[in-house]
């Protein structure tokens, strides 16, 4: 076979080459060759440089170099409702449940309003909120997202404060949530919320209470139907008046 004719083989055979791996083999091919004269070495060159020309579009993509985790801790899933249906009525059930004034809840959307309904509820029963934001964002049955813009839309308006917590080589303690707005404070004071945490209720220090109150009310009501029923029509007519007449002479006898 020419040299004509090789090189004219060798190119035919380097155009079809579908990886890799074959035009590996093509170059070594090319080569032996040459060694063995049939090719020159400028023939041998022109065909090793156009397979590696091929060589860069057909190579393998080179596999996604997968992060080094330099974290102790897990990372965080993404959070999903298990029923979004359910999700959605308790979102709009919080957010018309009137958790703040009507001036503050136009300056938000139906999921922002929903957690702060939550945040107010927390604030009305423990004085701050240390929910963790996801925890948050499912009792309000939001994303983590909307949770996160309401609370950093109520900061930027002011009403109310957000403190870090940070732990030295330990996982961040949750951000505690204060409402400062005086608006917002008052119209809790006023009216019930709509998240109530589970929990013992705070009972306030300067009220007494009287174990023996609660008895002595339900004795003295007892003692007062007791009375009203002995002297009642009804009670005197289940009774039959017996008539000294009727009782037999020994009874009357004895009776001096």
């Amino acid at each position: 076979m020419s040299a004509v004719a090789v090189v004219e083989t060798f190119r035919v055979a380097i155009s079809q080459a579908s990886g890799g791996a074959e035009l590996d083999r093509l170059t070594a091919a090319i080569w032996r060759q040459n060694l063995a004269g049939a090719l020159s070495d400028d023939d041998a060159n022109g065909l090793a440089m156009l397979a590696s020309a091929k060589r860069k579009p057909v190579d393998e993509p080179r596999r996604a170099s997968v992060p080094v985790d330099l974290s102790r801790f897990k990372p965080r899933r993404r959070q999903t409702s298990p029923d979004r249906e359910a999700s959605k009525r308790r979102r709009r059930g919080l957010a018309r449940s009137a958790p703040m004034p009507a001036a503050l809840a136009s300056l938000f959307t139906e999921s922002e309003s929903a957690a702060l309904a939550i945040v107010a509820g927390e604030v009305k029963h423990h004085g701050a909120c240390e929910l963790p934001i996801d925890k948050l964002a499912a009792l309000a049955g939001v994303c983590r997202t909307s949770a996160q813009n309401a609370l950093h839309e109520a900061r930027r308006l002011g009403i109310i404060k957000i403190t870090h917590r940070p732990q030295r080589g330990r996982k961040h303690l949750p951000n505690r949530v204060e409402i400062v707005s005086p608006e917002w404070r008052t119209w809790l004071k006023r009216g019930p919320t709509a998240h109530r945490p589970i929990g013992s209720k705070t009972i306030s220090q300067g009220k007494n209470l009287n174990p023996t109150k609660s008895t002595e009310k339900t004795e003295r009501a007892l003692f007062s139907f007791g009375a009203q029923a002995a002297l009642s029509p009804d009670t005197l007519s289940r009774h039959k008046c017996v008539d000294v007449a009727d009782l037999r002479g020994d009874d009357i006898s004895g009776v001096r």
